[in-house]
């Protein structure tokens, strides 16, 4: 059979998900067609002011985008939509406007927002699936192949034609990894939106080189990067975090799991063979450091051995010791993310992060330590958390104190999606009003317009003295700016205060002289959120 697999992306196109299901239905006799919506091309209907509690967007795909979708589904047996919650918008769209056109195409929505909201699904499209998606999606398309009846088919919800649903039961989760193929990277039948020509277009090698990203290695030299994973799966059940709703979901199962580390270069070996621009690894697992020292220790031999490229690596407080921080150096490691979250106890208890500050501390100056072979670090940091107290967020201010330079925060807001701990406690503690403005259409990385988060947002510039951030973080300041009357004035002030963060980075990016290698105003805001 032949299958549109879509996914709404990022500007950069990391899809892992779809690319992996394209290698396994195409090792089993079946076609792919890979059509990435990039977000940085959709435009928006709809922006709320500052002043309001929330910041939200309605994501509008381009009428020519429409168009070329499509007409690119008009050949295949069965469409594909995967999303997160952050896409509903998006996928919606894409799905009604070929349902318009192809009212008897078989279609069915994935990812991790269907999953955790399958009856929704269902009031779009007939088939919802539910979870990890190799070994089912294959039993759904051999048997609508061959005619049969697939009401069956597990990690499925169904909408029957006289209304009826069906939730099915979900497999056992894949253990053995290496049984998966690797990444679909051949660039035989993918699509994606060229801005310039305002039409969806084949996606080759060429163009991809232009979107995707490019980090810093060990010197500052820019180098394209390849996403990749390691791991499925995360040991931690953060109540803010969906991996919560996962080891619900496979209660009983191992859901952590993870590749060999043999399978993973090869992989590697095989993306770089076929496109030697490849520079650096960005690996995008949230506890690549969840194993043994002896295992990471391995990967380090091996790693110097067969591959030789810088890499860049997430970890958590609680994953990382010296040995593995020491041995992933010396393999090439140039960049290290670590969540912090909070500086509150009360808050960490609330997360359900399982770990302490002075834990955390330890992580931070395992990192340190090693500052000259790395690129300055990102930690995380979330805001906007309705539970918190003003002294709670003031808690966090203080840790970030407390950590040794230099560093880049990385903000982000508490958003109580779908699968999350937090989604019905915001709905019943009556936060969340308006589940799609407040929810499904706020931005991530778009802070709250308020006092306290504008103290978080003067530690992004390293070079501001931290007497002047803990002057005007002192109690009398916060007692008179910290109020909602003046939440649109800071929120300005964050925004504004944003772009010359961003002209502070592309600054020192021109002194060094690689500004003219920036070729298109995409590359331009790409580049301008990865300069350290």
């Amino acid at each position: 059979m032949k299958i549109a697999l879509i996914n709404p992306t990022p500007m950069d196109h990391y899809s892992p998900c779809i690319r992996t299901l394209s290698s396994y239905l195409r090792a089993h006799g079946h076609q792919t067609r890979l059509i990435f919506l990039p977000a940085d091309t959709y435009g928006n209907r709809f922006k709320s002011s500052w002043r309001g509690d929330t910041w939200s967007h309605l994501m509008q795909l381009p009428d020519s985008m429409i168009h070329d979708l499509v007409g690119l589904v008009e050949d295949v047996d069965v469409v594909g939509m995967s999303f997160l919650t952050s896409m509903f918008d998006v996928a919606a769209q894409a799905t009604r406007a070929i349902q318009a056109k192809y009212p008897k195409k078989t279609m069915l929505w994935g990812g991790f927002h269907p999953t955790t909201m399958p009856q929704q699904g269902l009031d779009f499209v007939d088939m919802v699936h539910v979870g990890e998606g190799e070994h089912s999606f294959l039993e759904l398309v051999e048997r609508l192949e061959e005619g049969k009846d697939y009401y069956d088919v597990r990690n499925f919800w169904f909408k029957k034609p006289n209304g009826k649903v069906v939730g099915n039961p979900h497999r056992p989760l894949i253990q053995d990894l290496d049984s998966l193929p690797f990444q679909d990277f051949d660039f035989s039948d993918d699509w994606t939106y060229d801005e310039k020509a305002q039409h969806l277009v084949r996606l080759d090698w060429e163009f991809y080189r232009k979107i995707i990203p490019t980090y810093p290695d060990r010197s500052g030299e820019l180098r394209p990067a390849y996403k990749t994973m390691i791991t499925r799966g995360c040991p931690h059940k953060c109540s803010y975090c969906g991996v919560a709703f996962n080891h619900d979901l496979y209660k009983g199962q191992s859901y952590l799991r993870r590749r060999s580390v043999e399978h993973m270069v090869g992989e590697v070996k095989q993306v770089t063979r076929m496109h030697p621009e490849i520079g650096i690894i960005h690996f995008q697992d949230d506890v690549f450091f969840s194993t043994s020292t002896e295992e990471i220790q391995k990967f380090s031999v091996i790693w110097q051995r067969e591959v030789g490229l810088p890499f860049r690596a997430q970890c958590s407080p609680t994953t990382i010791n010296e040995e593995k921080y020491k041995a992933l150096i010396d393999a090439g490691l140039c960049f290290t993310e670590l969540g912090i979250q909070t500086g509150s106890t009360e808050t960490m208890k609330m997360y359900k992060r399982g770990m302490t500050n002075e834990q955390l501390l330890k992580a931070v100056n395992i990192i340190s330590k090693y500052k000259d072979y790395i690129q300055v670090p990102d930690y995380h940091m979330i805001l906007d958390n309705p539970w918190e107290t003003t002294e709670d967020v003031m808690k966090g201010l203080r840790l970030l104190w407390t950590l040794p330079p230099p560093y880049n925060l990385l903000p982000s807001s508490l958003i109580p999606y779908p699968g999350t701990e937090f989604y019905h406690k915001s709905i019943e503690d009556g936060f969340v009003t308006d589940e799609y403005n407040q929810v499904y259409r706020r931005g991530f990385h778009t802070p709250n317009g308020n006092y306290l988060n504008f103290l978080f947002f003067l530690t992004l510039f390293n070079n501001l003295p931290k007497e002047l951030v803990q002057f005007l973080a002192s109690d009398r300041f916060v007692r008179s700016f910290n109020q909602r009357k003046y939440d649109w004035f800071w929120g300005k002030a964050y925004q504004y205060g944003e772009y010359v963060r961003q002209a502070q980075k592309l600054s020192t990016f021109a002194v060094k002289g690689k500004l003219f290698e920036i070729k298109s105003m995409r590359e331009l805001k790409r580049v301008a959120n990865q300069i350290k």
